[in-house]
């Protein structure tokens, strides 16, 4: 069973040999259901399923009898509109001059379902939204989009020579298929009211907002109407902490209660007595059917639209350790100990037995792993990782469900909070804020209070604003405010700890971090040309650095796993210009998933990256607005093999201010990211890259 098309490549800790000259990376990756039967329709009531549902929509352009390259947003009414332009700007007020044309609109820090509405307001037919970087948008106009004109995306350059021909007539269709369809990311299981359960690594990256949950389902094929839409997430704040897929578990939170049949949860106690005796476990879900080594290419997908099931037999945790040690040894001709391979608590194993190759694999991450005890059925696992698919010599791994017994009720009891937050790498001196939700799920006001806990608390330079928050009736609500002042340039982290007066009401926790970077003014004399307006900020594990061959920077010399960050910080409306290069590790095999990368970030906003060898390029930032502004250029190395020379460069980097008579908003991000804001920027890459270590896993 495959992990759908968002599966990750994810690098692990290094597990390093008894013998300390011999240090050996191990690959491992995600699980699917191979050597599995059909399941059984009625058996799996509580079966869930994490899926993007769509519905297939085309858009066409033509101007003067010119075709161009378009896009549909979703949601976004089909229709069609023919008639003259006008151009409308960001969109970001009723566009006037608007009535019975067509809306040229460029992209900026709007929603563009309001660029379309304001379009609609003047009396516009249709809209037409221009990137304000290379390549074509891809978004959304929101599920609630209440416009009823056609709107389309376009790219930069096509957006330019349309601004030249507005007196031209521009012909656009939209149509929709009506069939709604669906596509599985991960399991999961349903576990009564408004709670599903499901792997961490599932639900960490962007996308998940997209995501829908569909309960009790079987055939893929269809079914997608009956998908429920997802309220909040809630990632365990250990996770990936002290080992790699340590704590891979997540709560979803959907938006109205089911009335569904639920899976009940095994203990943790018993959870163990099981694996020690060695008691049979099924495992279920919706992956690639096709096994592979460790060291074997990764096949194509295979997954079924039926649910299938395979029958495995569970590991103590001992066990388990002791199998992967050896089979990671005699895969890397080396010796490692049991603790080595990174089996924690918080992990659950299983493996078959016999002749035949079975086991989990991409697509069935997220889902259960159940026994049957005298109490009936029971979850005892979650899909975590394994190391190829359905080999007999590394035993698959699950998350002990039984060891979140505590977290699972904090949650869904309790006082729930966002589990975690990350401020972008920043400026020292620059103050930082943020809003988390907490939630009263129990059935009692709570009187609460928050402290923050560090291992440097003198210099972490977090604090709270609470006061919204100290009393949360039931089934509410509220927001605390976290402030991030650097005292010092580094990595800072603090732990947020809730409490309550009414000590039968749980809490949970949640890990705030940040990192602060000091400005540079060897960078400032090499690029800005002693221009008192734009300032330079490096850090990260290694600064940039100056080439001494010409006026340009490069990324510090890091290693594995590392990064080194640059930042520009300037007021103004206007365009930001560029050339930058790198040489780095590319991955053939999933070029979305690079493993050497130079990420460009605006405002917050991933923009766009570059990996492999790419020379000298210039890059060109429009429509940025008045306010001020953060560039960042971020390079990363993953724990793969070296290629290339690992390093990034940049060279004649130039502001050109506009003078303009209204503010407008910030310019966004890049093209082909899904977002219903105009910004769009996709942070979809950065959460993958953000996961990088040292060992290749396999995620189911």
């Amino acid at each position: 069973m495959k992990y759908f098309v968002y599966a990750v490549l994810i690098i692990s800790t290094l597990l390093s040999s008894a013998n300390a000259a011999n240090e050996s990376p191990l690959l491992i990756s995600k699980p699917k259901i191979v050597g599995g039967d059909v399941a059984n329709k009625e058996t799996w009531p509580w079966m869930s399923v994490l899926v993007f549902t769509s519905s297939d929509v085309n858009s066409d352009l033509d101007v003067a009898g010119t075709p161009y390259l378009s896009e549909p947003f979703s949601y976004a009414p089909p229709g069609q509109a023919s008639a003259t332009m006008v151009d409308c700007g960001i969109g970001d007020n009723v566009c006037t001059l608007a009535t019975n044309k067509i809306c040229l609109i460029a992209r900026g820090e709007i929603d563009f379902s309001v660029k379309a509405l304001n379009c609609q307001a003047a009396g516009g037919i249709g809209a037409i939204i221009y990137n304000n970087v290379s390549g074509i948008i891809s978004g959304t106009l929101g599920e609630g989009f209440s416009g009823n004109i056609p709107v389309i995306a376009i790219s930069q350059d096509d957006g330019t020579i349309l601004l030249s021909n507005l007196d031209s007539i521009a012909t656009m269709n939209l149509t929709v298929k009506q069939d709604l369809t669906q596509k599985a990311r991960c399991g999961a299981s349903f576990i009564g009211d408004k709670w599903v359960l499901t792997a961490a690594h599932c639900v960490e990256d962007d996308n998940s907002q997209s995501l829908k949950v569909n309960i009790g389902e079987y055939d893929l094929s269809d079914g997608a109407s009956n998908a429920k839409a997802i309220k909040q997430i809630y990632i365990h704040p250990e996770y990936d902490q002290g080992s790699a897929f340590n704590n891979d578990i997540a709560l979803i939170e959907l938006v109205e209660s089911i009335d569904n049949p639920a899976i009940n949860l095994l203990d943790d106690n018993t959870s163990r007595q099981l694996a020690f005796d060695h008691s049979p476990a099924t495992v279920i879900g919706w992956g690639n059917i096709n096994a592979y080594g460790p060291n074997d290419e990764q096949p194509d997908n295979s997954q079924p639209d039926q649910l299938r099931q395979v029958e495995l037999y569970l590991l103590s945790n001992e066990e388990c350790k002791s199998k992967l040690a050896q089979a990671h040894g005699d895969l890397n001709n080396t010796t490692f100990s049991p603790d080595q391979v990174g089996i924690t608590d918080s992990m659950i194993c299983a493996e078959f037995f016999g002749d035949v190759e079975k086991g989990s694999c991409q697509g069935d991450s997220g889902g259960p792993l159940g026994v049957n005890t005298n109490q009936g059925g029971q979850q005892s696992g979650i899909v975590s990782y394994g190391v190829g698919c359905a080999n007999a010599a590394f035993p698959d791994v699950y998350a002990r469900v039984g060891h979140f017994t505590e977290w699972i009720n904090n949650i869904t009891q309790g006082i729930a909070i966002e589990a975690s937050h990350d401020f972008a790498i920043t400026p020292h001196n620059k103050p930082q804020i943020t809003l988390l939700t907490v939630t009263n799920n129990s059935e009692h006001t709570a009187k609460l209070s928050f402290s923050l806990f560090s291992d440097n608390f003198d210099t972490h330079g977090f604090s709270l604003n609470t006061d919204d928050c100290t009393i949360l009736t039931a089934k509410h609500s509220c927001q605390i405010q976290v402030n991030f002042d650097a005292r010092v340039v580094g990595k800072q982290k603090v732990r947020i700890d809730i409490t309550t007066i009414a000590a039968d009401i749980p809490t949970s926790q949640s890990y705030i971090s940040a990192q602060a970077v000091a400005a540079n003014s060897d960078i400032e004399n090499q690029l800005s040309n002693g221009s008192l307006d734009l300032r330079w900020f490096s850090g990260g594990d290694q600064p940039w650095r100056l080439d001494n061959t010409e006026p340009a920077i490069m990324s510090g010399v890091i290693g594995e796993d590392q990064q080194s960050a640059v930042l520009l910080t300037f007021s103004g409306a206007g365009s930001l210009s560029f050339d930058w290069s790198v040489s780095s590790e590319e991955n053939p095999d999933a070029p979305n998933e690079p493993f050497g990368i130079l990420s460009l970030i605006v405002d917050d906003q991933q923009v766009n990256f570059i990996t492999g060898e790419i020379a000298y390029t210039k890059v060109t930032i429009n429509n940025l607005a008045e306010g001020n502004h953060q560039v960042t250029w971020l390079y990363k190395k993953d724990g793969g093999t070296k290629e290339g020379k690992d390093k990034a460069s940049l060279k004649n980097v130039i502001f050109t201010p506009v003078v303009i008579s209204t503010p407008s908003e910030p310019v966004s991000t890049p093209s082909k990211t899904i977002s219903n804001k105009s910004s769009g920027g996709s942070s979809f890459f950065i959460s993958f890259l953000l996961s990088l270590l040292i060992l290749l896993h396999r995620r189911i």
